[in-house]
């Protein structure tokens, strides 16, 4: 068990002692052999793999020597590593400093759930360019909340009739941001509103819950429960009636349990909703809620998957959902996620294995975002000859 000492030894060295790669290196080919894959379909692992790459996207997954490699490009020799998809976090309040650090922990997408509007689009479109250094960006604008928000109107608006939240929901989908969130002091039928217009959009819509509870949330066709929030996880009857409810809607719990690591009983009763969710089929998906006050991108959510096996996920359930589960929740399963052909070549190179121990996912060698190595050990134990 990673002991709090630990994981701030951990965050000290991810951060600040170890250097990011000057340069992300890229080419238009790479073949990555020798490793020992887990895909984040579920399936058992693929020991001694042949991944090629070409132009950012997976050409083929094979037996190393089986199938038809490129003549030239970059190779990776991976052989004594483990391979995993590039992580989501899909719980993230992003600011510019975050790119690089998020990188070096092997996070390549992050969805961002309340920030500065015209800033969080820049920096989609700036991340998704490649011109500057991070994961790749989805983003729902700021957080749609009643008439005082806590967090102050650099990354709220405020909401207090059904028109104006139907008109803030109508401004923010015409930004073409890809997802809505609702906050706090927001009332059902306010949800409501807002629900409707991003229905019609085709966009989903998250929610950290307080005013409105959780069944009236999901019946309104909120697809997120953010913090597992809007209903008391201590109550076991009602957070059985809550898992049935989330099941039968198609939605989806992120947990945050990093953020209240350490919190006695609100910990320990977010953990049992977690596995009773699991346990009937439900939806986990990993965020971090990584932010200017929590500033530790990356080792967060390396922190949330060892919570979510301590609130019985298994670690292979765990990584999926910071990667395939991540994937499909962000409405992007045809595209990323998993390590298949037609992909984006999003992977993470490891020295141990993260199915025996979930904590592996902290010992990186390499990240590859789009198929290019952007960040690298400076072990050199790390391995992975390159050429």
């Amino acid at each position: 068990m990673v002991t709090r000492r630990t994981f701030i030894a951990t965050l000290a060295a991810g951060l600040f002692a170890v250097p990011l790669a000057a340069h992300a290196e890229g080419h238009a080919r790479m073949v990555i052999t020798g490793a020992t894959l887990f895909d984040g379909t579920g399936r058992a692992p693929h020991p001694d793999t042949e991944i090629v790459i070409r132009d950012g996207r997976i050409v083929s997954v094979t037996t190393a020597g089986k199938g038809v490699a490129p003549a030239h490009g970059q190779w990776l020799d991976a052989r004594g590593t483990w391979i995993v998809p590039g992580l989501v976090d899909m719980h993230v309040h992003y600011s510019d400093w975050m790119g690089p650090p998020f990188l070096r922990h092997g996070v390549t997408t992050v969805r961002d759930v309340g920030g500065s509007l015209d800033r969080i689009l820049e920096l989609r479109l700036q991340t998704r360019a490649g011109d500057v250094a991070g994961p790749r960006i989805f983003a729902c604008g700021p957080l749609i909340d009643g008439p005082s928000p806590r967090h102050g109107p650099y990354i709220s608006v405020s909401v207090t009739t059904e028109e104006e939240a139907r008109n803030t929901a109508r401004r923010l989908l015409a930004s073409g941001v890809d997802c809505l969130k609702v906050y706090e002091q927001l009332t059902p039928r306010l949800v409501q509103a807002i629900v409707r217009e991003a229905q019609r959009a085709g966009v989903p819509v998250t929610a950290h819950l307080r005013d409105t509870t959780a069944v009236a949330a999901l019946e309104a066709g909120v697809k997120g429960l953010e913090h597992a929030s809007g209903f008391e996880p201590c109550d076991e009857r009602t957070g059985a009636d809550i898992s049935r409810l989330i099941i039968e809607r198609g939605a989806y719990v992120v947990p945050t349990l990093a953020v209240i690591d350490r919190a006695g009983l609100s910990l320990t009763c977010r953990k049992r909703f977690v596995s009773r969710l699991r346990n009937l089929g439900g939806r986990v998906v990993a965020g971090s809620d990584t932010a200017n006050l929590r500033p530790f991108p990356g080792a967060f959510l390396h922190r949330e998957l060892e919570l979510l096996v301590e609130a019985e996920l298994s670690p292979r359930e765990a990584l999926m959902a910071a990667t395939s589960a991540a994937a499909e929740a962000l409405g992007q399963g045809g595209s990323q996620g998993t390590i298949e052909p037609g992909k984006s070549a999003d992977l993470v190179v490891l020295e141990g294995n993260p199915l025996q121990s979930i904590s592996e996912i902290r010992r990186i060698v390499h990240v590859i975002r789009e198929g290019r190595v952007v960040w690298t050990s400076p072990s050199p134990a790390a391995g992975g000859e390159r050429r």
